[in-house]
């Protein structure tokens, strides 16, 4: 993302004002259910064209994990008008880029484009969402190529292994429990039938919202999204799977052997996400507390864990409050080979401990309420970002009409929302610890 060197100036500022700029947002829903959000910029002749669909990962069941990142590969293997592989040509041959990406949550396909070609990209979306091949030929190639991504990015990563041992391991309800790409015994036992019943299922308008931002006109997007998505016909839109996560009992731990250089220790606790006038300030002030803890070189978990007391080689901790239900918050340390997982939790608590019962000092606080808020401003410069920012906000609910009250209650969070937040959620009693033992590989 190019940032120009005359915002830097912007980011004292941007604490001062009421909110940071954005161009307003211009919406429509359609009769089927299909939703229009638009953010028009006329800065350059480009456009991000995004096709956000509320199924991912929690929509599954049981037994056939990972159908949602299948369903993405699938997305690209050809429908009635296109064959395989011809969208992302016709996409290049614009000069655009193309991509897709799948979480627990949502999927979405995107595109970059020049603007006089987003009424051709919305007829392909729409075109392939309506008319997918699912060919059996082409997904007995592609579940192979899913499955090689699993062994590399998962099986063959000892950290990426350990990540999601410890998430099915700390909870019990939620769908987070499970990897987005699928456990690989499920991926071996789909069929594609499986993967027709879950197009009929989720690949409805009801669950669709398209996003364009860039140098649109909104009425004449309008317009091509109501000649294309919205033309299709409604269908029933199946009920969403969140369930409430049983607050936890105890303290749990796993150790999980596998060929690696180094132990890891994680400390993972379940947390609220953000709900707009419900739990603005309690939710913010977690996001408060995990860039304190987490970002950048001087925050306290590399200042006081790895600089001072020399417990570890590298530390990061984690939020993410823009999701369904829960966050799975955690933070964990990287040790060398004389350092102790004793040590390392040991003085991880000490200092969580510290922070729940000692507001921090305000310097650190104005600084990270300042990052996080410049962070939001180089954003902004982004086409990708900004239409991913509004695109998740709607397919979980939060709405992308709150992106500013987000700001708003970053900016009102005071010391004391942090110690509190800390010492409510971020406890040992409510914590599963999750050790990598390295084993030597024979």
């Amino acid at each position: 993302m190019h940032k120009h060197r005359w915002w830097l100036g912007l980011i004292a500022f941007a604490l001062l004002s009421p909110r940071v700029e954005a161009a307003p947002l211009q919406q429509a829903r359609f009769p089927n259910g299909v939703k229009l959000v638009v953010e028009e910029d006329h800065s350059a002749p480009v456009a991000m064209v995004q096709i956000w669909l509320k199924v991912g990962g929690r929509d599954e069941v049981p037994g056939k994990t990972g159908l949602a990142h299948v369903f993405e590969h699938m997305m690209f293997k050809g429908s009635r008008r296109l064959a395989a592989g011809e969208f992302s040509k016709r996409i290049a041959a614009m000069g655009g880029t193309d991509n897709a990406f799948t979480s627990h949550d949502f999927t979405a396909y995107f595109e970059t484009v020049p603007a006089d070609h987003v009424d051709e990209v919305l007829d392909m979306e729409a075109e392939r969402f309506a008319h997918l091949k699912l060919d059996a030929r082409e997904f007995a190639k592609e579940i192979r190529v899913i499955m090689e991504e699993r062994r590399m990015r998962t099986e063959d990563d000892p950290n990426s292994h350990m990540f999601e041992e410890l998430s099915a391991a700390a909870l019990r309800l939620h769908p987070y429990r499970n990897p987005v790409i699928g456990w690989m015994q499920d991926l071996k036992r789909l069929t594609i039938e499986d993967v027709r019943a879950f197009y009929r299922r989720h690949y409805v308008p009801g669950n669709v919202i398209v996003v364009v931002v860039g140098d649109v006109d909104f009425a004449h997007v309008r317009r091509v999204v109501k000649r294309t998505f919205g033309r299709l016909k409604a269908r029933s839109v199946p009920p969403r799977f969140n369930p409430v996560e049983p607050e936890p009992l105890g303290p749990k731990r796993i150790e999980v052997h596998l060929p690696a250089q180094l132990p890891t220790v994680i400390m993972s606790m379940p947390v609220p996400v953000w709900r707009p006038g419900e739990n603005d300030r309690e939710a913010a002030a977690l996001a408060v507390a995990t860039q304190l803890l987490a970002g950048g070189y001087s925050a306290r978990l590399q200042r006081e864990l790895v600089d001072r007391q020399r417990l570890a080689f590298a530390t990061a901790a984690g939020y993410d409050p823009f999701g369904m239900g829960i966050d799975l918050w955690y933070a964990y340390g990287m040790l060398g080979p004389k350092q102790k997982v004793a040590d390392f939790e040991r003085g991880f608590w000490r200092l969580m401990a510290d922070m729940a019962r000692n507001p921090v000092a305000a310097d650190a606080l104005a600084a990270a309420k300042r990052n996080m808020i410049a962070s939001e401003v180089f954003a902004q410069d982004s086409l990708y970002l900004r239409a991913k920012e509004i695109g998740r906000m709607e397919v979980v609910g939060i709405g992308a009409r709150h992106r500013d009250d987000w700001l708003a209650a970053i900016r009102q969070v005071t010391a004391d929302d942090v110690r509190r937040a800390v010492g409510r959620w971020l406890r040992p009693e409510r914590a599963t610890t999750g050790v990598l033992v390295p084993e030597v590989k024979q």
